[in-house]
């Protein structure tokens, strides 16, 4: 595959490279095999939807994506192969399998499965004018029915959304084919749906089939209530540990073996949009090495995180999914953090794989990509929006040259960790002349450099063990100013949390393709981002 922005500008230390010493394993670098004159930058996905059409996946090709590794749900079933005839088209694209797993009666969670052939769930949504009926019938095929070798493959949940238009409404909801059903344990029966009365909000159910169809008939007066939801989906319905278990390794059904990883040295689970207790999350990295590590950038989850759920802007700055990435760090845990858009196709957000030049053999190419997942050979972005004169946001939307070009642990004649030296290329010299670069380690900004290389001494104790539990680099390209003249100096940047540097902007849009957040109300989410941020991976002393 060919490099997207090629090999100028990165900086080699030759002699430094020809005269290694033969380094201790006093920390783990994630970089240590990064060939940072040869490496190709491959932008890349963890958690992303849509990607079902041409059109669909141009738009992600227009921002730059060339690993496309799509995550949808309802079923929760990879998108990949990609169609030969798109590959074709685009013959520096690659794919990977993935898909985001949900509804596990044990655990709040939704994770993905970057190379995983696991496919679960069934989807099926009405559209705007099947629900306009009234009274609305409807019968869902193709389901599987109930039994109790396999119980969570039976067991369907049905969502309905009622707006009433005048008061005192009320729906009578039938179902046939099915019984509702508890979410828990073996999912024990409750009783058959028959003449249900239901108000305007929302109601959702569960039922446990006893047909490979479910039949539904609502009946409601259009003068009363409207219908703006009705949709039977299904996700994993098994408790966490047994999904985990088949995204990573697979399992036998009907004679068969399903799910698992293609490859066994690449991809593994990502733990999206973490807005829970780090406890919690120590339990699901802890499970198994192959769970990488945690979201700290979602755009539909306020960006670096509300504690409060995925919509709440109640509060700020919000900052849960980027402190809890290093509360888990301080544990002595290795944990990659991932940066995505989830739905948000013009939001923010995406992971930069470092991947040796692979031009050519698109097979070799998806295994390097899963496997620089794996390893943590990649760095997260969060980059300005791209816009034209009438400042409406335009391709490549949030696509940057802006770029590690050197994270290197620097050694003693001994071979041990002296300092960390990084060096950062690509920021636009016109609209972002300006760099910062920050180490941050368990006790928070340890230093803060304004140049394009850095170096970090990594300090130890009279015991010679090496005092920072983990570090990390943050780099962050900017222009002068900010809100139409407002200087933006190096002591401004520096008194900024990276939630106040996301929100950095010139201007505001009225709305289309540059309301490119969910999370915040109409003001935040107006706001064209100025400031290209990149996050490396943590090195953590071992």
């Amino acid at each position: 595959m060919a490099s997207l922005y090629g090999a100028q500008g990165l900086l080699r230390n030759e002699a430094h490279a020809a005269a290694k010493p033969q380094r201790e394993a006093d920390l783990h670098d994630p970089y240590a095999d990064v060939d940072w004159a040869k490496c190709d930058f491959l932008h890349s996905m963890s958690h992303q939807h849509t990607g079902q059409t041409e059109a669909s996946r141009d738009e992600f090709y227009a921002m730059g994506y060339r690993h496309l590794a799509f995550s949808n749900y309802y079923p929760s079933a990879p998108t990949y192969p990609l169609p030969q005839a798109y590959l074709a088209k685009h013959p520096d694209v690659i794919g990977a399998p993935n898909a985001e797993q949900h509804s596990m009666p044990d655990a709040s969670l939704h994770f993905n499965s970057l190379g995983s052939r696991l496919a679960t769930g069934y989807g099926s949504t009405l559209s705007a004018a099947q629900r306009n009926a009234a009274p609305l019938a409807h019968q869902f095929d193709g389901l599987q029915v109930f039994n109790e070798t396999r119980p969570w493959a039976g067991v369907y949940r049905l969502d309905l959304v009622l707006a009433a238009v005048a008061e005192g409404g009320l729906a009578q909801l039938t179902v046939e084919g099915a019984i509702e059903c508890k979410f828990t344990g073996q999912f024990a029966p409750k009783a058959p749906v028959h003449d249900m009365p239901l108000k305007a909000g929302s109601h959702t159910f569960y039922f446990s089939t006893t047909e490979p169809h479910l039949h539904m008939q609502l009946i409601y007066d259009k003068a009363q209530l409207r219908v703006t939801q009705c949709r039977l989906m299904q996700g994993a319905n098994r408790p966490w540990r047994e999904v985990f278990r088949a995204a990573l390794d697979g399992e036998i059904i009907d004679g068969r073996r399903t799910g698992g990883l293609l490859h066994a040295d690449g991809g593994g689970i990502t733990l999206n949009h973490p807005t829970q207790d780090r406890q919690l999350y120590e339990m699901f990295l802890d499970f198994d090495p192959r769970v990488l590590g945690i979201e700290v950038w979602n755009q539909l989850t306020s960006g670096f995180g509300s504690s409060k759920g995925f919509y709440d802007d109640s509060a700020g700055p919000h900052l849960h999914f980027y402190k809890l990435w290093d509360d888990l760090l301080r544990t002595g845990r290795r944990c990659w953090g991932f940066f995505v858009k989830d739905h948000n196709t013009f939001g923010r957000g995406r992971n930069v794989l470092l991947v040796p030049n692979t031009a050519g053999h698109a097979a070799d190419a998806e295994v390097a990509a899963l496997r620089a997942y794996r390893t943590g050979a990649f760095f997260g972005a969060v980059s300005a929006m791209a816009v034209n004169e009438a400042g409406e946001v335009v391709p490549p939307y949030d696509c940057s040259t802006f770029r590690f070009t050197r994270i290197v642990v620097r050694r003693d004649a001994d071979g041990k960790a002296a300092a960390v030296e990084v060096a950062v290329t690509g920021n636009d010299s016109v609209r972002r002349p300006h760099v910062q670069i920050r180490f941050v380690t368990d006790q928070g900004v340890a230093l803060v450099v304004d140049a394009v290389q850095a170096e970090f001494p990594l300090q130890r104790d009279a015991d010679g063990q090496w005092l920072a539990a983990f570090v990390r680099v943050e780099a962050f390209a900017y222009p002068d100013t900010h809100l139409g003249g407002e200087p933006l100096t190096p002591a401004k940047i520096r008194g900024l949390n990276v939630h106040d540097i996301s929100l950095l902007h010139d201007r505001r849009s009225t709305g289309g393709k540059a309301h490119f957040s969910s999370s915040g109300g109409a003001e935040i989410r107006s706001r064209i981002p100025i400031v290209d941020m990149i996050f490396s991976q943590p090195l953590r002393r071992v």
